[in-house]
């Protein structure tokens, strides 16, 4: 992944977490699997986002599959990034999932 670059989201709802700190802690704690990316519903990941900012008293959401991003920064296995709804957060990029995002070609 590049700086600055734009990437869209194939398939998965990615949680976004507010801090690299929070997006280690939620995935360590719960397993890489769980914590990072869903298959499947808005409101099944609208209600997983509200449970890890409750349990990590923060603010949680997710981007959407067919999000678009811009890859900010990186740090170990988080990647910092700007959506298009204006949100600026950290996702964790496990390895299995690293499919699912795809460079945006302009």
């Amino acid at each position: 992944m590049n700086v600055g670059k734009l990437y869209q989201v194939k398939k998965y709802y990615w949680f976004l977490y507010p801090s690299k700190d929070i997006a280690l802690a939620s995935v360590f704690r719960d397993g890489e699997a769980y914590a990072t990316a869903r298959r499947g519903h808005a409101h099944a990941s609208a209600d997983y986002a509200a449970s890890y900012s409750k349990r990590f008293n923060c603010n949680v959401s997710y981007i959407s599959p067919k999000s678009i991003f811009v890859f900010l920064e990186k740090d170990e296995k988080v990647i910092k990034i700007l959506s298009t709804d204006g949100e600026v957060g950290w996702i964790y990029l496990a390895d299995f999932y690293k499919d699912d995002i795809k460079e945006v070609n302009q």
